[in-house]
């Protein structure tokens, strides 16, 4: 296998709007066992031109949620060494890693052709034109210009997908790479060495001897994993003004060129000027939804007994809270539902130093409850505010700086526990030194 992306100098392309399109299509037949052939027929190729695109200008003009919750305008022109973000309004010395989202002011384009896909190890696809393999080298046109990938670093090639190739790609072999050919009898799956693509075969090593498979009748393409080293740095999914996905570690932004660690060792050149928004998975940041407390205690007085949730209401619904002495409803995505009483535990053990959170009566009760909402940390009373269903939303944000347990506690306040639904709207643990 070849383990270093080659730096072709057209990396840059950008497909035209008028595209030149070639339909190649031959008669073929289908033999031994409905899978290897010596003629073939293949459809549903196509083949786009390209021509060199530059963005000088980084991403542009975008909108940046940060981790503490704040919303940032600014343009992006570069990624440093380190993460190191610089724009025309950016923070001094703000990093990647203190970045949740960037969403660039580009829109998606609709592109009603079929097309076939690349999907990557470690996630993200990439919608493509044209395919072929040779030399352990995957060959393709796409929104990404004219590009050539090792083979190591494909997980699949997808021309239609099913229940039994989207199985397959989620646990693939660890040795063999597999070809899901669509036979008269149904679906049948070729298992052996990869050994070429191209616009009438896919050729394969099957025990011990090469094989022809006709590409028309190849439904998808899954390689070996082989395991490859992940990325070390944070997690992001760069979504493509064709709706591909690319997923890795943003290493720079450099000359409108943003470099994607897709594994340790290989990465992806994507053109800053096809972003169209970047969610990044910061290490800075765990949410308490996506951890389990250590210890829970919950005691209901009058109220149903209803356990805690996570990214929902203690009832079920979705977290909202209503704002004060208004209809508008904030809502969140992430968070925990609890009622009065309740105590649960999260363990700080990932060295965070802030805790941050929208705290709430849930929309749900129409304006009842009364109850107080306490954060301790090792014991210690942190934040405490008594909350109704008329009162509106409550920002917290506190210091757990060496502390190493943190306790979320409601309790119940005038009128018992009767529509005493709390609500920790993306509550989370921040690194912000």
């Amino acid at each position: 296998m070849i383990f270093q992306l080659l730096q072709n100098d057209i990396y840059g392309w950008r497909l035209r709007a008028s595209i030149l399109m070639v339909w190649g299509s031959m008669l073929g037949s289908f033999c031994h066992g409905e899978c290897f052939s010596s003629d073939s027929c293949r459809s549903n190729l196509l083949f786009s031109a390209g021509e060199p695109s530059t963005q000088e200008d980084g991403l542009g003009l975008v909108s940046m949620e940060l981790i503490n919750g704040k919303t940032i305008e600014s343009s992006i022109k570069t990624v440093g060494v380190g993460g190191l973000v610089s724009g025309d309004a950016t923070p001094p010395e703000l990093n990647i890693r203190q970045v949740l989202s960037i969403k660039t002011a580009r829109k998606f384009v609709s592109n009603s052709r079929e097309k076939m896909r690349l999907e990557f190890v470690g996630g993200g696809d990439l919608w493509i034109d044209s395919v072929s393999m040779s030399d352990e080298k995957i060959k393709s046109v796409s929104s990404l210009g004219s590009r050539e990938f090792p083979l190591e670093l494909l997980r699949a090639i997808v021309w239609s997908t099913s229940p039994l190739i989207d199985r397959k790609i989620k646990a693939p072999s660890a040795d063999l790479d597999t070809v899901v050919v669509n036979a008269s009898s149904g679906e049948r799956m070729v298992e052996g060495i990869l050994e070429s693509v191209d616009l009438e075969f896919v050729r394969i090593k099957y025990k011990g001897e090469s094989k022809k498979i006709s590409l028309s009748k190849v439904k998808a393409i899954i390689t070996a994993d082989l395991g490859l080293e992940k990325p070390k740095g944070p997690v992001a999914t760069i979504q493509l003004i064709d709706r591909s996905q690319i997923r890795g570690e943003i290493r720079n932004l450099e000359d409108g060129v943003l470099e994607v660690g897709i594994t340790s060792e290989n990465f992806i050149r994507v053109p800053a000027g096809i972003v169209v928004a970047i969610a990044i998975k910061s290490d800075r940041l765990r949410y308490l939804s996506d951890q389990d407390p250590i210890e829970v205690q919950e005691k209901s007085i009058f109220a149903l007994q209803r356990h805690w949730k996570k990214n929902l209401s203690v009832a079920g619904n979705p977290l909202e809270i209503r704002l004060k002495d208004s209809e508008e409803i904030r809502s969140f995505k992430k968070g925990v539902g609890m009622q009065a009483s309740s105590r649960l535990v999260f363990a700080n053990d990932g060295g965070f130093d802030r805790f941050s959170a929208v705290a709430g009566i849930a929309a749900e009760t129409k304006g009842r409850g009364d109850c107080q909402m306490i954060v301790r940390g090792d014991g210690i009373e942190l934040w405490s505010e008594r909350v109704t269903g008329e009162g509106g939303p409550l920002e917290i944000d506190v210091d757990i700086e060496g502390i190493r347990e943190v306790v979320l506690v409601v309790s119940p306040g005038a009128e018992f526990d009767l529509g005493d639904h709390a609500n920790w709207g993306e509550a989370r643990f921040l690194k912000t030194k």
